[in-house]
């Protein structure tokens, strides 16, 4: 009976010896999976404090674990070519670099944004008025989208081409009401969007530059007087909140300005070719108020996108010789449309997202939008002859088609062909305005 007890006791005895190895066993792994985890712990608390480095396409970034501090760095190059089929007007073919610009934006303290821009390109370096190598430098305060307030240099929020980013435009150069339009300029605006988009709203004080701005080396010259330009726009997109996609991007608006800008120069107003067709006589002196209206439009839908708009600038002209002075109203207006042939989403003021991006072995070929612009500038006619310079013309009408290739997101090319028209009473011979202006126009743009 003894011996059978303690046969029975051996197996017993050893069941449990098993179990509680294997607890121990079990006790070591779970203090291992544990340890395991509070370093993994530790590490990811290092990568969350981290801050985070990328670079790709759109430029490089670096941002804060939190996103409150953001650093963003981009550029562009663009390098023009400009084949006159007019050569009695005197305009010589040529290679330039149009625009070699340097970008650094981002945010501080998560509702303060900044933007600074300048331009290698131009040929000259920066003034006290910064008229010419610093670009933009402005700081946006943003509490929310519906009121913001930007301080520094910008755009002026008026003319609905000029406010795009360069290297968007879909031609060479941009059209006739922009060179009615204020350009870049010191001041302040309060800004912002409501009702996701519908209606977008800016109103600002600025120094006040003179039109035609566009056209000048550096983009803007600011006036020199104590009297500010101010300056307002609005644009709606009335069914963006609806369910009719066709008509979400249907939008209207209208941007105004209204100064006093007594100056010792006057603005000069150039071709699609960057030809001045017309500028005051040398006796003629801005003369104090100023009024601008440019009403608007834009739509776009699927890979089709146009817009138009038409300004108008009443200006006081003194001629200092003739002792005399004239409100004097200038107009221009044009209509582009663009349309992608290779069916990328198009839309205005952005660059498109390239379905196929170009390769060299024939995977890929890039997207093509074929771009068409019909525009006018007319010159008031009583400008002439008291005010204008003798022999140019009072009016430019201008027709332009583009073929764009946007070999990826980062390099584009434009292949443009533009002419201008010329009337007026007395026109003289040899200068630009005796013959229309055929130009054959490309641009090789790399961006980042």
């Amino acid at each position: 009976m003894l011996t059978l007890c303690a046969a029975a006791q051996a197996p017993a005895d050893q069941a449990t010896n098993e179990i509680e190895s294997l607890r121990k066993q079990i006790q070591a792994l779970s203090q291992k999976i544990d340890e395991l985890e509070q370093k993994q712990g530790a590490e990811m608390e290092k990568v969350t404090a981290a801050p985070f480095i990328t670079a790709g396409e759109t430029g490089f970034s670096m941002k804060s674990a939190n996103s409150n501090f953001i650093l963003n760095l981009g550029g562009f190059a663009q390098v023009d070519a400009r084949d006159y089929e007019s050569p009695a007007i005197g305009a010589k073919d040529t290679f330039t670099i149009r625009r070699m610009r340097a970008i650094a934006s981002g945010t501080v303290y998560h509702y303060f944004d900044y933007f600074m821009q300048v331009d290698f390109a131009s040929g000259v370096t920066s003034t006290a008025t910064n008229d010419a190598f610093l670009q933009d430098a402005y700081v946006n305060i943003h509490p929310m989208k519906a009121i913001q307030v930007q301080a520094g240099k910008f755009k002026e929020p008026l003319s609905l081409e000029i406010l795009p980013l360069d290297q968007f435009l879909w031609f060479l150069e941009r059209g006739f009401p922009t060179e009615l339009a204020p350009n870049r300029d010191v001041g302040v605006e309060v800004h912002g969007e409501l009702w996701n988009g519908a209606l977008s709203y800016a109103a600002g004080v600025f120094n006040g530059v003179q039109d035609g701005n566009g056209n000048t080396t550096s983009d803007d010259v600011e006036v020199s007087d104590n009297d500010k330009d101010a300056v307002a726009r609005f644009i709606t997109f009335p069914l963006r909140n609806t369910q009719i996609d066709a008509l979400k991007n249907f939008g209207f608006g209208l941007g105004g300005s209204y100064g006093l800008q007594p100056g010792t120069t006057t603005p000069t107003f150039a071709t699609m070719g960057r030809q001045t067709f017309f500028s005051y006589s040398n006796t003629v002196v801005e003369g104090g108020q100023h009024l601008r209206l440019d009403p608007q439009g834009c739509y776009w839908w699927g890979p089709l996108c146009c817009y138009w708009e038409y300004a108008i600038s009443d200006e006081k002209f003194v001629n200092a010789s003739k002792k005399s002075a004239a409100y004097l109203k200038n107009t221009g207006w044009d209509i582009d449309a663009s349309w992608f042939l290779t069916g990328e989403t198009n839309a205005f003021g952005v660059l498109p997202t390239v379905s196929s991006p170009f390769h060299f072995d024939g995977s890929g070929w890039g997207a093509f939008q074929l771009a068409a612009r019909f525009g006018q500038l007319s010159l008031d006619p009583a400008a002439f002859p008291i005010y204008a310079a003798a022999g140019q013309p009072d009016r430019a009408t201008s027709w332009s088609v583009a073929l764009n290739w946007y070999l990826n997101h980062n390099i584009k090319c434009i292949f443009e062909y533009s002419q201008t028209g010329f009337s007026g009473p007395a026109l003289a011979a040899n200068k630009v305005g005796s013959q229309d202006e055929k130009a054959l126009l490309g641009r090789l743009q790399f961006g980042f």
